[in-house]
């Protein structure tokens, strides 16, 4: 067994916990001309999309479904962890069918790329990075319907089965 260096194993250390990290500046502003623009995003022309983008039209539909938040603060075009959360676990029906009865679910996007985004929706993604110190990607974090935080956690190994094991843990420890 080969022991490694305690700069390589820190490493290691950052990249499975931390996950990626971001570092551009929030802007700031919110108006109701913005909240129109978030839901115009949260419109997809696929059928099977559950991710809201809409913070505050997510908020209304978990309160008015009883429901919790599940948001996903991720890189999407660039974050391998956050690429591989969504390919391993998001993605998968069986984890959206499942999930869904509990949870209203959040995308809290950072692309690269951020044409396929509005200013409006840039604009509260980085005010909601600030508001929960989000410091790497992904972060997942579990609220109640008016946003408060319970839960935060990340990537972790083992599929869709694992992940909602864990979700519901985390539900059950609030």
């Amino acid at each position: 067994m080969k022991i490694l260096c305690g700069c390589t194993a820190a490493l290691i250390a950052v990249l499975t916990l931390g996950g990626c990290s971001d570092n551009t500046e929030p802007a700031q502003n919110d108006t109701q001309a913005q909240n129109d623009a978030l839901a115009q995003d949260d419109t997809d022309d696929t059928a099977e999309s559950v991710w809201m983008t809409d913070f505050e039209a997510a908020k209304a539909k978990a309160d008015q479904e009883g429901k919790d938040l599940l948001m996903d603060f991720s890189g999407s075009d660039w974050c391998y962890w956050c690429q591989r959360l969504d390919e391993e676990v998001f993605s998968r029906q069986g984890f959206i069918d499942e999930a869904g009865r509990d949870f209203v679910f959040v995308k809290i996007d950072f692309p690269s790329d951020k044409s396929g985004q509005s200013q409006a929706l840039q604009q509260q993604n980085d005010r909601l990075a600030r508001n929960y110190g989000i410091q790497g990607y992904p972060t997942i974090i579990l609220a109640r319907p008016d946003g408060t935080e319970y839960a935060r956690t990340g990537y972790r190994e083992g599929g869709p089965d694992a992940y909602l094991d864990h979700l519901q843990q985390l539900r059950q420890e609030r």
